[in-house]
């Protein structure tokens, strides 16, 4: 049974007449009749009397007929809703992010984008380094905020993914303060420091890793635990639980408190910057706009 014999069968009852009922349809009289006689076929049973001019239901076909009605309104009811689910998910932008980002940087980046364009409906995934990569270059999001490093293979040589440059950080190695307000570890303090290491595939890991290496404190380090959330081991490190290397837009307030000390130099911390990363497939006005907006407060924050 096809949709479009309900709707013939609702014309027909309605008109009462073949050829009234098919161009009201847009279909030819001959193409409305074998269509009506399909129906038909299908239900089992005549539904018009075509002995009487203009034809009238039957009493199958009066039987028929509400739940025909229900059937076509029922659809086009969900047809609308579909619609309107459609475009409601067309103005909800998707972002990718990295968990660090997504507590300590995204909320005041977004309220300085709202401000220009208004209200914007977001959803995140939060997600790590690779996964995120994953779900933009599978289409599933819109957008990407992750950091990046010259020395870390991101997608910033790919012209399908253009990316943005909208804030600089720098890796920096923190300890725990004690009760005067001195770090309880130091670089150059005898014996080994326990170390709170990202996991190795995480982008803080590898570049956590490059810090560590060209600095020369390999040997310095034992890890006690190894966790691929900052904001984990930004909590661990408070606890005195060893040093880490933390993103320094992170932990400035527990800086400016005297719970974490900083204790690297220039040789043991890196630079780094959090990049707008787009697929140039995934496109609509929403998001040009967004990516236009990020654009220019990017520029003008620098």
């Amino acid at each position: 049974m096809e949709i479009d014999w309900l709707e013939d069968f609702l014309a027909l009852s309605s008109a009462g007449i073949f050829a009234k009922a098919a161009s009201a349809r847009n279909i030819s009289q001959s193409a409305f009749t074998r269509r009506i006689k399909n129906l038909e076929h299908w239900a089992g049973a005549v539904l018009f009397d075509r002995s009487v001019h203009p034809v009238v239901l039957t009493a199958a076909g009066e039987a028929f007929r509400p739940t025909a009605y229900e059937t076509m309104n029922a659809l086009r009811l969900a047809r609308q809703d579909l619609k309107q689910l459609a475009r409601r998910e067309g103005d909800v932008i998707s972002i990718s992010a990295l968990h660090t980002l997504a507590i300590s940087f995204i909320p005041a980046w977004l309220k300085t984008i709202s401000a220009a364009i208004g209200p914007i409906n977001t959803k995140f995934a939060v997600e790590n380094f690779s996964d995120c990569v994953e779900t933009l270059m599978a289409g599933t999001t819109d957008f990407m905020l992750c950091y990046d490093h010259p020395s870390i293979a991101t997608m910033s040589k790919d012209d399908r993914y253009p990316s943005i440059r909208i804030a600089d950080d720098r890796l920096v190695a923190v300890s725990g303060a004690d009760n005067s307000g001195k770090a309880l570890y130091r670089f150059d303090q005898q014996g080994k420091l326990p170390f709170l290491a990202y996991s190795p595939e995480s982008f803080l890991g590898r570049l956590s890793e490059i810090c560590i290496m060209r600095a020369g404190l390999a040997e310095k380090l034992e890890i006690r635990s190894e966790n691929s959330v900052a904001e984990a081991q930004k909590a661990a490190c408070a606890e005195g639980l060893g040093v880490a290397w933390l993103p320094r837009m992170t932990i400035l307030p527990m800086l400016d408190e005297g719970k974490l000390v900083r204790i690297s130099d220039d040789a043991s911390e890196r630079r780094m910057s959090i990049k707008l990363y787009r697929s140039i497939e995934r496109s609509r006005p929403s998001v040009e706009r967004f990516w236009t907006l990020a654009e220019s407060a990017a520029s003008s924050a620098r």
